[in-house]
């Protein structure tokens, strides 16, 4: 006979069905129905067990207060980048040459570092 793969700890298992059985045969049929109702309540609490269980394994985790998601940090990667653009050229352009465009694009890498080390959500 193969085992089933509910749980290698049931709080019902077959002892107790094997025990539910042997109670009835030494108090006989009057109090098989009593026997019977109380096995199934525990067979009913087992699965209402399990159930939750399942329940609570398959809830998605509470999200990280201050994390972020993957959709934002695609969302300012590509804003940055966007943005790199226009000011490299205003940077050049204008008085703030080499050393302004250096900052600027410090500026948007150190922005992209600090969301990548923040946690996700």
């Amino acid at each position: 006979m193969a085992s089933s793969p509910v749980q290698k700890d049931p709080h019902v298992g077959r002892t107790d069905a094997e025990a539910v059985l042997a109670a009835r045969d030494e108090l006989g049929e009057p109090m098989e129905p009593a026997l019977v109702d109380s096995f199934a309540s525990k067979v009913t609490e087992e699965i209402q067990r399990q159930m939750e269980l399942e329940r609570a394994a398959a809830r998605p985790a509470a999200p990280v207060p201050g994390g972020v998601t993957a959709n934002q940090r695609v969302a300012v990667a590509v804003v940055t980048a966007g943005v790199a653009i226009p000011l490299t050229g205003i940077m050049m352009g204008t008085s703030g040459g080499l050393l302004g465009t250096l900052i600027v694009w410090v500026g948007l890498v150190a922005l992209n570092v600090v969301l990548a080390l923040r946690p996700r959500a």
